[in-house]
């Protein structure tokens, strides 16, 4: 410690200060911390006055969920597809193509390497690396910014200079549209297009197997021929079941025209004649009588002996043995003869139906044969059928798609996307610069620095410096001060 006395003592005590103390002892540096200051201003001003204004260049774009968002199966069609994501996950995904370096060095090629270098300025780097470099200036300027739940994309390109900042960003823009038409066209046509003459040559060998089987089995179509075969059998059982029921009837008609026939005498009299002359005389006689009565009385004999005479005839007659055949003529009996012609008839009709049965029983058996063929060959010609059919089906499935993919591509470049530029980058007309919150930060530095500096010197002092930080440290009062001498 360095007292007022004459001889000088120093203790390890450390010392103690206060507030005004430093403030005091920062004064005793003041010149020192103004030069520190000024030079530490001077230099931050100088940098900060080198600073050129920047022009920031806007553009927004809005993004939709268009069909390259929505999964569709490769194979088959139908309602597979899924959801579109949330329009802000969609912006999301466009700006990391917008972002991408692809984007980017195409933009770079399509302004050309000497659009980045200064004026005046020929690079002799390779072609890879001034790329990489004008990637690497995009990569400084460019901001992409996106909102959750928002389609809207906000581009920004912040430069020296105001048309660089604007050409740049529409550059990026350009590329940006024409390289996610590329990232997202359909490019599956041809392969499509492979797959399906794939199919039609498999189609083409199932076709005419499926051929050879109907032809050697002589179907014309296997459907159609079964159905055919179900309702011909159906009609010809009806047919049967007809006939045996007219054959039933045509037997039983024929045993009773027999059993008739066997009944009916073959031959019926035709013609006879009665032998009446014991008539005739009576009448001979009642003739003569009434002449008799013209000449004679009633009682007269010669009229009594005549009305005697027919008396005896008519008795006579009276008995029955006076009438009797005279001449007989047979002939065929009508109702025999019918009876013969419709059992003949009947007969014919009987063998017909037994004839016609016959052939009927044959026919069905010959289609039962049919349909139990067809019912073997049905489980080989269900899978030619079933082939024949995937292979229809997937045929047009691909050709379906490959006309869809043609489509697709064909408006993609044409230019029928989700992406509409809401707006265009035109050149800023204020720039921006931060000459004076720099200038402001240099100050405070070289202020800051310069205190620094100054309470460094005032703790790395050696001894006490002022009577106050005596007394505080030694924890004495101090009674007088007195000027050092020099030794």
């Amino acid at each position: 410690m360095r007292s007022t006395a004459s001889t000088t003592t120093y203790v390890s005590a450390r010392p103690r200060y206060g507030v005004f103390d430093v403030i005091g002892l920062l004064f005793r540096e003041l010149a020192l911390m103004i030069v520190i200051f000024l030079v530490l201003f001077a230099i931050g001003a100088g940098a900060v006055l080198t600073l050129k204004k920047t022009y920031t260049a806007g553009a927004s774009l809005f993004v939709g969920a268009g069909q390259e968002y929505v999964y569709q199966p490769r194979v088959g069609l139908g309602d597979r597809q899924s959801s579109p994501p949330a329009p802000g996950e969609v912006a999301q995904a466009e700006a990391n193509i917008i972002g991408s370096r692809e984007v980017k060095l195409r933009a770079v090629r399509a302004l050309g390497l000497e659009f980045f270098h200064k004026p005046g300025k020929v690079s002799t780097d390779p072609i890879a690396r001034q790329e990489g470099d004008a990637i690497k200036a995009i990569n400084d300027g460019l901001t992409i910014s996106t909102t959750p739940q928002s389609a809207i994309i906000g581009l920004g390109f912040k430069s020296d200079d105001a048309d660089r900042s604007a050409r740049i960003l529409n550059a990026i823009l350009d590329q940006y549209l024409i390289y996610r038409r590329e990232v997202f066209q359909d490019r599956s046509t041809s392969a499509i297009q492979s797959q399906r003459r794939v199919f039609e040559d498999e189609l083409a060998d199932v076709d005419a197997a499926y051929e050879a089987f109907l032809a050697s089995n002589d179907i014309g179509d296997f459907a159609s021929t079964r159905t055919a075969l179900a309702a011909v059998y159906q009609s010809t059982l009806t047919e049967k079941l007809s006939v045996e029921n007219q054959l039933n009837q045509a037997t039983r008609r024929l045993q009773t025209l027999e059993a008739q026939q066997a009944g009916t005498p073959a031959e019926v009299t035709l013609q006879q004649d009665l032998n009446v002359s014991a008539q005739d005389q009576i009448l001979q006689l009642r003739t003569e009588r009434e002449q008799l009565l013209a000449r004679y009385q009633p009682d007269s004999q010669p009229v009594q002996d005549i009305e005697a005479r027919i008396a005896g005839l008519q008795a006579y007659v009276a008995s029955g043995t006076t009438v009797g055949a005279k001449e007989v003529r047979l002939g065929p009996n009508p109702v025999w003869i019918e009876l013969e012609t419709t059992r003949i008839t009947t007969r014919a009709e009987r063998d017909s139906l037994a004839a016609r049965l016959s052939s009927v029983n044959r026919q069905l058996a010959e289609i039962l044969d049919r349909q139990a063929k067809m019912t073997r060959e049905e489980s080989e010609n269900a899978t030619l059928a079933s082939n024949r059919d995937v292979l229809t089906a997937n045929i047009r499935d691909f050709q379906q798609r490959e006309a869809q993919s043609r489509a697709d591509a064909g408006l993609v470049r044409a230019g029928a996307d989700n992406v509409r530029v809401i707006e265009r980058a035109a050149a800023p007309t204020r720039g921006t610069s931060l000459k004076l919150p720099l200038m402001a930060l240099a100050f405070l530095f070289a202020g800051f620095t310069a205190l620094c500096v100054g309470l460094l010197r005032v703790f790395t002092r050696r001894g006490l410096s002022t009577p106050a930080i005596v007394g505080r440290t030694l924890d004495m009062p101090v009674l007088a001060v007195a000027p050092m001498k020099a030794v």
